[in-house]
């Protein structure tokens, strides 16, 4: 019980960092994309999708349930796969 407590705080206070890196400072990635209201918006969007993710782990440490903590897993992937492939589309806008 202790271990997952403990993993999914750490991964809370990352998503939390995240998020407030998202938030308040949008010219760290401005560096990389185009400072375009529509880029202000998408950097809010995924810091509050973070910081609810983030919420949601301490919850998830808590439960503690395998099969919830899987899914928890699952869709903190599928969350981090598309802000990926969203910022990366963004990036290679700029380039052109």
């Amino acid at each position: 019980m202790f271990m997952i407590l403990l993993l999914f705080t750490i991964v809370a206070l990352v998503l939390f960092g995240t998020s407030y890196l998202l938030y308040a400072k949008q010219a760290i990635f401005f560096t990389l994309i185009p400072t375009t209201e529509a880029n202000k918006v998408f950097l809010k969007t995924y810091s509050l999708i973070h910081f609810l993710l983030g919420v949601v782990a301490l919850v998830v440490g808590f439960v503690d349930k395998e099969l919830i903590a899987l899914f928890y897993l699952a869709l903190l992937l599928l969350s981090s796969a598309s802000f990926s492939i969203l910022l990366a589309q963004k990036m290679k806008k700029k380039e052109d």
